[in-house]
């Protein structure tokens, strides 16, 4: 090290006596691959599993060529820079690469007594556990195919909540989402349902081993699939953006339905005015809200009902119409969550579904 850069003995035995690995696993993992794009260690492609594996390089090359990273933007003061590094690392959670571009930034460690933007993410899995090892190397995984553009359709072994099994399914992966507290694979192909159609896959419920990339000819491919690669018609990341516009709700590939809501005209004017829900949800009037109700409720029974309750709001109340995705469960726990602050006028199932999940709240506490 003393031949290669200049350095106090002091300084030299102060690093020397630190413990090598005394450090949560992705600052280690973090480490590891910095040292890769560096050349100053070598990582082992041929590894069966989500292992990683690193030996030593034959040759050290000079450290002084590496102290310049010609990526960065000369441009940019060295605070800049470590302000750009620090914010790049709040996003670790969504990327596992972003730790070491933010390296190539500036290396300063984050001064949390003058860094005054933060982050808090309410995230499904440990810091820094075998789940996030398992999501971090699958997602990386993904990122190399998806770089190669050799995207092919892919095994998984995925483990179903909804379905209580666990299933293969044979899919077109596109791309992946960080939503509702968790990370998502959005993939085409067969469902756990037994579908061929899109789903979106969370990541710590892939149980693979490893990704298995599979041949377009590969009777396992379903025969959809199959059609849209001959005809060139593979979906991309902008498809998924594009049904997500389309409707309220995380399930970008379910039915969409018509939605009104009420809001008490207080809570409203305190908490929600202004503020967008989803690109489709425009504010009403109370006659509007009754002309949906009545073009959108066949059951004359069910029609007149919900006509006569919304009779017998206020009228200065708030009232929208969103277009959202049906079984959805995303848009519920956001309504759920507001209370009786919100009330649902359309559609009549829905509506009757908050009400039984109410009242079986409310009987376990009586």
């Amino acid at each position: 090290m003393r031949k290669q850069i200049a350095i106090a003995d002091a300084d030299l035995d102060k690093l020397l006596a630190e413990n090598l690995f005394a450090q949560v696993r992705k600052s280690l993992q973090n480490d590891f691959d910095f040292l890769v794009s560096r050349n100053l260690l070598q990582r082992l492609t041929r590894v069966t599993g989500r292992s990683k594996n690193y030996r030593r390089v034959d040759t050290i090359p000079a450290i002084s060529c590496q102290t310049e990273n010609p990526n960065t933007d000369s441009n940019l003061t060295p605070k800049t820079q470590a302000y750009l590094a620090a914010t790049l690392g709040m996003f670790s959670f969504l990327d596992p690469s972003l730790p070491l571009l933010a390296d190539q930034f500036s290396e300063e460690v984050v001064d949390e007594d003058n860094h005054r933007v933060f982050l808090y993410v309410d995230y499904l899995v440990p810091e820094s556990s075998p789940m996030q090892d398992a999501v971090d190397q699958f997602q990386s995984e993904l990122q190399e195919m998806w770089d190669s553009q050799n995207i092919g359709p892919l095994l998984l072994t995925y483990r179903s909540a909804h379905q209580n099994q666990i299933k293969e399914c044979v899919v077109y992966p596109v791309c992946i989402y960080f939503m509702d507290r968790a990370k998502y694979l959005c993939a085409y192909g067969s469902t756990p349902r037994g579908e061929i159609n899109w789903y979106k896959y969370r990541l710590d419920r892939i149980i693979s081993k490893r990704l298995e990339s599979l041949d377009w000819q590969d009777s396992r491919v379903p025969q959809l699939l199959k059609e849209k690669y001959q005809e060139n018609n593979l979906p991309t990341p902008k498809t998924v953006n594009n049904m997500l516009k389309e409707a309220w709700g995380c399930d970008f590939y379910k039915e969409t339905a018509l939605m009104v809501l009420r809001f008490d005209r207080t809570f409203h004017q305190s908490y929600m005015q202004g503020i967008s829900i989803h690109h489709t949800c425009t504010a009403i009037d109370i006659d509007r809200a009754a002309t949906l109700i009545t073009q959108y409720t066949p059951n004359p029974e069910h029609r007149s009902a919900l006509l006569q309750i919304l009779q017998s709001r206020p009228t200065d109340d708030a009232y929208y119409q969103v277009t959202y995705r049906e079984t959805d469960y995303y848009p519920l726990r956001w309504l759920r969550a507001l209370g009786s602050e919100v009330e649902i006028l359309l559609p009549w199932d829905l509506r009757q579904k908050m009400a039984v999940e109410i009242q079986k709240t409310r009987n376990l506490y009586q």
